[in-house]
């Protein structure tokens, strides 16, 4: 009794230390549909008979084809934390779904010390097997660099399995090491693996099984190193968002053809109003020297300064002195403003009669030799030159409407101009947003928005 009483205080002891160790560890289990991940989850957290075989363990399990899990489950016991996932065979959308919410609640973790890959132990590694690894490769590369255990579940001990095995010449070896080819590719190392039964039959196979549940949870303490999860996982793209995504890269990618034929006929476009701009900037320059000139030469000519329009001279010989009574009408095409009057002198009466386009003259006196005699009219500009005035004025008016054409022109001409550089900068945003999409559809992942995005194109497809 002594003895039995020294081992029991040892096994306790050995239990306590254990579950010191197995503190503030989480694991994450995965695997495909009806592989045991959610058995295995209940005997991690609690091997006893009472809650693997209870009517509610921790986990619910399915005890049909039929998958029970439905979504990312936590349970916890001693610190040990647990992370049950749905499988990923349930169909596109199903696992996609599965996907998101594993994303999700990863996101909302600080570490992870271990990804157990289920795989029940007489399952074949299909294709729905080799999808699923490859899928958390993806999601998860640094757990699969280093912290990924790969635990056969359903591995019965029993005389009867033993025996069962035997007969059907099943070679253990060769299921492990399929397996584990699978989980091993790409990685620099061969994960961890074991072989175990999570309802045990009998105290002995139990208690087999039990010690096998510590080896799991002390390998992970004393061989893995916990791994720091930042806060934005991205999904990893599936198979039929993949194809998704290329239709999109092939549409994009049509798209942008579109518009930069469009760009280079808008950038062909604009060289007719940028040409004719131009054309009628230097047609506006040589109007504007015209109308500046015309516009001097108006304000010289429309004006009240005084100018000789007309020099009307007498001159009459004779060769002794006579007695001269003379009388003029000198007239004037335009309205007289002033004149001026000269003659040689000897002259005893003078009448000069200015009236608006004549002037009268009458002279009397006794003249030696002849009368000599000039009479100098002067008028205003403006009405000497009234026809050449109206016809500057006439061109100037013409000029005036020919530049603002031109104005209107060179104005609807960069209307014109700036219209198709707005479309090109209109085209060029389209090709950057095509370009995004690419970008986007070409990464491997997608962030959590993006992936409930797409979860409705799967709906869709």
């Amino acid at each position: 009794q002594a003895k039995d009483s020294i081992i029991g205080g040892l096994q306790e002891q050995l239990v306590r230390l254990r579950k010191s160790h197995t503190a503030q560890m989480t694991i994450l289990l995965i695997g495909s549909t009806c592989n045991g991940k959610s058995a295995l989850g209940n005997f991690l957290l609690d091997p006893s008979e009472e809650h693997i075989i209870c009517k509610n363990p921790t986990f619910p399990v399915a005890t049909s084809a039929a998958p029970k899990t439905k979504e990312v489950t936590v349970a916890s016991k001693d610190g040990l934390i647990v992370i049950d996932t749905p499988g990923l065979n349930q169909g596109e959308c199903e696992d996609f779904v599965h996907m998101i919410a594993i994303v999700k609640k990863l996101n909302e973790l600080q570490s992870i010390s271990a990804c157990i890959l289920c795989v029940k132990f007489d399952s074949k590694i299909d294709k729905q097997y080799k999808s699923t690894v490859e899928y958390y490769k993806r999601l998860l590369p640094q757990l699969f660099e280093n912290n990924v255990l790969v635990v056969f579940t359903n591995y019965c001990t029993d005389e009867r399995s033993r025996y069962y095995r035997m007969r059907q010449k099943i070679d253990e070896d060769a299921i492990v090491k399929n397996a584990l080819c699978e989980v091993s590719k790409g990685l620099v190392y061969e994960p961890g693996y074991f072989l175990i039964d999570t309802m045990p039959f009998g105290e002995q196979t139990r208690l087999e099984h039990e010690e096998t549940r510590w080896c799991i949870l002390d390998c992970i303490t004393e061989q893995l190193e916990s791994v720091d999860l930042h806060k934005s996982l991205k999904v990893a793209k599936t198979a039929a968002v993949k194809k998704i995504n290329e239709q999109e890269i092939e549409k994009a990618k049509g798209e942008i053809i579109g518009y930069k034929e469009a760009i280079r006929s808008a950038n062909s476009g604009m060289k007719n109003p940028f040409h004719q701009i131009q054309t009628d900037k230097l047609y506006l320059l040589s109007i504007d020297e015209r109308i500046s000139s015309l516009n001097a030469k108006l304000r010289c000519l429309d004006s009240d300064d005084l100018e000789t329009s007309l020099v009307w001279s007498l001159d009459e010989k004779w060769k002794w002195f006579k007695t001269q009574s003379k009388e003029f009408e000198v007239a004037s095409e335009w309205p007289i403003a002033d004149y001026s009057w000269w003659d040689n002198g000897k002259i005893t009466e003078k009448d000069l009669n200015k009236k608006a386009y004549s002037i009268s003259v009458k002279v009397k006196g006794r003249f030696m030799r002849g009368l000599h005699a000039m009479l100098t009219i002067k008028v205003e500009k403006r009405h000497k030159y009234q026809a050449e005035i109206e016809k500057v004025s006439r061109e100037l008016k013409a000029l005036k409407e020919n530049a603002t054409t031109a104005s209107n022109r060179i104005e609807n001409q960069k209307k014109a101009h700036q219209s198709l550089a707005a479309e090109i900068a209109k085209y060029e945003h389209y090709i950057k947003e095509r370009e995004a999409t690419i970008e986007k559809a070409e990464k491997d992942s997608m962030t959590i928005l993006e992936a409930e995005e797409m979860l409705e194109k799967l709906h869709l497809a």
